[in-house]
């Protein structure tokens, strides 16, 4: 019986049982010396759950740090993972550019998991599933940015650059919040209502120890930006 990868619930990957086993011990070695999360948990019950935006975060600061380590014995022991994993994000996110400077990182990625091992993954909105890898992945990065409030509207965010207008609202607002988080995280209790101008989600808090929290938080999407507009306990004011 093999191992499975998902993506929001999609398998996109069948390595078998000891493979799966050894990728995962070494991504958790790899987070320790970093002190990052991958993105990637389990195996458990012979699944393996990936999130693709923090995959691409962990790739890219496990890139800059194997590209400052200086021993030659360290730099061979990881190279395998590295290739592993930036097999894994190009098929999930799209070309990481950062690979040019890393020829040994970037050949060996065909032959380290061949690309006819993958299936696809349209992962994200209805809207967006028909998008390129790459665009897929700079509209999730929008939305998240905009959920934590580091930006209150999508021109904000996007500066005036990249994608633009009512085609790039329709799918940035067609992202619930849920699909910020791992697949098996989503609380139960998650209620999301479009009412036409705004979304409003409103659902429990994770808490990584106990699961699903006793804190409760809303959320609203509509012409101001995403914004967390209520956190406390039971049920907020108005619940849609």
């Amino acid at each position: 019986m093999g191992m499975f990868g998902y993506v929001d619930g999609v398998p996109f990957w069948e390595p078998g049982r000891s493979t799966a086993q050894l990728f995962a011990a070494q991504v958790r070695v790899m987070e320790d010396r970093i002190q990052r999360s991958s993105g990637i948990l389990g195996p458990e019950s012979d699944e393996l759950h990936f999130d693709p935006l923090k995959l691409r975060e962990f790739f890219v600061f496990l890139l800059n740090d194997w590209n400052r380590q200086h021993s030659p014995t360290v730099r061979a022991m990881a190279l395998g993972t590295l290739q592993v994993l930036a097999a894994l994000d190009q098929h999930l996110n799209g070309p990481l550019r950062e690979l040019g400077g890393n020829p040994e990182i970037r050949d060996g990625m065909p032959a380290a998991l061949p690309a006819t091992g993958l299936k696809p993954v349209a992962w994200g909105p209805p809207t967006a599933r028909e998008l390129p890898p790459s665009v897929r992945f700079e509209l999730a990065a929008i939305v998240l940015d905009l959920v934590r409030g580091w930006y209150q509207t999508i021109d904000a965010r996007t500066d005036g650059q990249g994608w633009q207008g009512d085609r790039l609202r329709e799918i940035v607002d067609g992202y619930p919040v849920p699909l910020l988080l791992p697949p098996q995280r989503i609380p139960p209790d998650l209620i999301s209502t479009d009412e036409g101008y705004r979304r409003v989600s409103v659902m429990s808090l994770w808490d990584t120890v106990y699961g699903v929290s006793r804190l409760r938080l809303e959320v609203v999407h509509d012409g101001l930006g995403h914004r967390i507009t209520w956190l406390g306990f039971g049920d907020p004011p108005t619940v849609p």
